[in-house]
């Protein structure tokens, strides 16, 4: 079996510590579980290159597996899998990155020996060599197969097919690039034309985002620290589509508010950036997860009050005292930010979805009770999936009503941004978008990740909305006079 532990001599190859990394993606560990260990046994300069192995391997991998399954006679026994992770990671710099053979399979049969599988060396060397030589027919029997020409797995391939029919083929492209650097600008520093105004000054070539009124794409990535005030707190980096949460839940001043599965922080910032004298509580489920949440406040000079806990169990953690607003960023499968997180597609389950759909329903019934009348609570999750998104909502509607009619569904038909869906707004992740300054004709990379945002309001009485902004569900019997 794999053994985690990674050798002193093995460190020296980076492609022998990505197929250790990639193994244990395989054994249910994440990128962001794994990935950081290995970087500390690393030179600083090398961790872009390691990262760009294990993410792209991942993000390519049922395409890459389907090759080397054909160019391996038989599969590599138990105690070597780490090898077979290692032909996929060359296969990777061969088929997907287009490196030059002669480099390419020298340092991969290399890693071998840094792996201490001297015995299989001529395994790897023929398999590489092999697909130098038959890489055009190879491909070709790859044939129009949607899980190997989109490296996506089955099960995934057809859900997003049955769900989205016109959309599927465009989701699965956009998963398989490479996700723009967008940043959210404080406003309690800067405005966004005064920012963008500093990233120019600085040589950064940028331009605002189409739908969040907070976003800046960059042209390409860099160091945070890079970034003009970084340090001080002027921006963050954050999604467009994330952004929109904070812009939905529309905080006021002095207002109580509730983030529910609130790590790593970046909607919560965002929250506390919208309005003054907030008073913020942030819950997540584990304590490390929040230290992410304590960082991100300390740089931006913010205050909340941090809590872990599990949301439902409202005695852990609520004073009795109702919010004014909640924003709930559901636990999902994140079939949205695949792009960002590219090991999903490994990690991930058919029967997950209807698993954490079950949990969504959980909280939304637990924290609808934590609201106040005339509340709002915002639903948001980085799913495309309608099992998470429309059915809970729908759900969670059907069965409030018949107890309470207590629930006001806020439309959002005018928003120029996603698609209708349910009760709420399906944004799917972008194929990149090529953003032209109208003066300078410079060019910047655009597209958000893939998110579902529906907003419900709490009646105060049912007579008191009148806006055609919102939908009427029903008024509570004997309670509506008709005035």
């Amino acid at each position: 079996m794999f053994n985690a532990t990674t050798s002193t001599s093995s460190t020296k190859n980076i492609r022998a510590i990505a197929a250790r990394v990639l193994t244990q993606v395989q054994h249910g560990q994440s990128l962001a579980q794994c990935l950081p260990a290995a970087e500390d046994k690393i030179e600083f300069d090398d961790i872009p290159f390691l990262r760009e192995l294990c993410y792209g391997s991942c993000r390519w991998y049922f395409r890459l597996n389907a090759l080397a399954k054909m160019l391996l006679e038989k599969p590599f026994k138990e105690d070597d899998e780490v090898l077979h992770q290692l032909l996929i990671i060359g296969l990777y710099q061969l088929d997907v990155q287009k490196k030059a053979p002669h480099a390419a399979i020298n340092e991969t049969v290399e890693a071998a020996l840094k792996l201490d599988k001297k015995h299989c060396k001529g395994v790897i060397n023929a398999c590489l060599r092999r697909y130098e030589r038959e890489h055009v027919e190879l491909i070709k029997s790859l044939g129009d197969n949607p899980v190997t020409l989109h490296s996506h797995p089955k099960w995934l391939v057809k859900a997003l097919k049955k769900a989205w029919p016109d959309n599927y083929l465009d989701i699965m492209e956009a998963n398989n690039q490479h996700p723009p650097f967008c940043i959210r600008v404080n406003q309690q520093h800067h405005s966004r034309e005064q920012y963008l105004a500093l990233l120019d000054e600085a040589g950064i070539q940028a331009s605002l985002g189409k739908f969040a009124q907070h976003s800046i794409y960059l042209d390409h990535a860099m160091s945070v620290f890079e970034l003009p005030g970084f340090e001080e707190g002027w921006c963050s980096v954050q999604d467009e589509a994330a952004q929109l949460a904070a812009e939905l839940l529309d905080p006021q001043a002095g207002e109580t508010i509730l983030d529910a599965c609130a790590a790593p922080g970046g909607k919560t910032c965002h929250i506390l950036e919208s309005a003054a004298d907030l008073n913020v509580t942030a819950i997540d489920l584990e304590e490390k997860r929040l230290a992410r949440v304590s960082e991100n406040l300390e740089r931006l000079q913010l205050d909340a009050k941090t809590i872990a806990c599990d949301a439902n169990h409202l005695d852990d953690w609520w004073d009795g005292k109702l919010f004014d607003r909640i924003l709930l960023d559901a636990p999902c499968a994140a079939i949205g930010v695949i792009r960002r997180h590219p090991d999903i597609k490994l990690l991930r389950l058919k029967e997950d979805i209807e698993q954490l759909a079950d949990v969504q329903l959980g909280l939304l019934k637990t924290l609808w009770s934590t609201l106040k009348p005339g509340g709002r609570l915002v639903y948001a999750t980085c799913s495309v999936m309608p099992m998470e998104n429309a059915a809970v909502i729908d759900a969670f509607i059907q069965t409030q009503n018949d107890a309470h009619h207590d629930i006001q569904v806020y439309s959002l038909r005018n928003k120029d941004w996603g698609i209708e869906s349910g009760y709420g707004r399906q944004l799917f992740p972008q194929l990149a978008i090529t953003s032209e300054d109208p003066v300078t004709g410079e060019k910047t990379e655009q597209g958000h990740d893939g998110f579902y945002y529906a907003v419900l309001e709490k009646k105060k009485n049912s007579c008191e909305y009148k806006s055609p902004f919102y939908t009427a569900t029903g008024c509570p019997p004997g309670s509506c006079t008709g005035k």
